[in-house]
């Protein structure tokens, strides 16, 4: 599913793990373990691939993704922080929506391998550049354990002497073999209808998307599911330290829409994100931590 990238080795850290380039000298993990294949970009410590062997992969990223300093990469898992979305602040100061973290250099800074998969530590620190949009002294790390599951946790530290609040998101686009033989279990019983003014509407259980959908749904206490029909398997999902549940296809239009994405992209793709959207955000304070994760299998 890289392939297409025509990445070339710069640095072998083991027999599975090994930087690589592609012609503009974008840097990405590879990792080749026996039971999987799996790929970030070190820009935004994004997950880009992640494909158990014998099985379809189990993240899109877009065929026409733009791998660029300056740019979110389409699919994946992009690490949304320190907030979610756009806000009037950040419009009024012409910040990038999500924050700043997906579209940062974050620094390789730990990894171990075993049978079973491979656990890898990716850092993000406050700096001048971070301090001139977002005055707050901070260490993020994500914590990846891949084996026959993909568990991502970001951790969010406090490493100045005043508290700070932040949203984000882990904005998981799963792959699935076609929207039309395709229904998600397990979403609260009500949400937030972003395509429709915020609305708060009723779930469907099993829903069973046939349009566009941006949607906010409350906190789930037991696992999402989705039934991935095409390729004859369920995607499980659960999520720990989110206060909401982002789920988003732009189907058809809003595909053409996007210079990043084929215009028939959205029938293979499903985001279910783990986020914390409230307004109120999630308070951290000085050398504390807060831990937001996704689990997907």
């Amino acid at each position: 599913m890289i392939a297409h990238l025509g990445l070339t080795t710069i640095k072998q850290i083991s027999s599975n793990l090994s930087i690589q380039v592609n012609q503009d000298n974008f840097e990405f993990l590879v990792i080749n373990h026996p039971k999987f294949d799996a790929a970030f970009a070190l820009h935004g410590a994004h997950l880009v691939h992640f494909q158990i062997k014998g099985q379809a992969p189990l993240i899109y990223t877009s065929s026409n993704a733009i791998y660029s300093a300056d740019k979110a990469i389409r699919g994946g898992v992009p690490i949304c922080w320190p907030w979610f979305g756009s806000t009037v602040e950040t419009k009024q100061k012409n910040l990038p929506s999500h924050g700043f973290a997906r579209t940062s250099k974050w620094q390789l800074n730990d990894t171990s391998e075993n049978e079973q998969g491979v656990d890898i530590e990716f850092l993000f620190a406050s700096n001048s550049e971070t301090k001139s949009v977002w005055n707050n002294d901070f260490q993020v790390t994500l914590k990846a354990q891949l084996t026959d599951q993909i568990k991502l946790t970001l951790v969010t530290k406090n490493t100045g002497d005043q508290g700070f609040t932040y949203r984000g998101a882990l904005h998981s686009y799963l792959h699935i073999g076609d929207i039309k033989q395709f229904a998600v279990n397990g979403l609260a019983s009500t949400y937030s209808d972003s395509l429709d003014h915020g609305v708060i509407k009723n779930t469907q259980q099993p829903a069973y998307p046939s349009g566009p959908i941006d949607a906010i749904f409350a906190v789930n206490e037991g696992d999402i599911v989705l039934e991935d029909k095409a390729n004859q398997r369920n995607i499980t999902i659960r999520n720990q330290g989110n206060d909401s549940v982002v789920v988003w296809n732009p189907w058809e239009e809003g595909a053409k829409a996007f210079v990043d994405m084929p215009d028939d992209g959205y029938k293979t793709m499903f985001c279910v994100e783990s986020a914390i959207t409230a307004k109120q955000g999630v308070y951290v304070a000085p050398n504390q931590q807060h831990c937001l994760q996704t689990v997907i299998k």
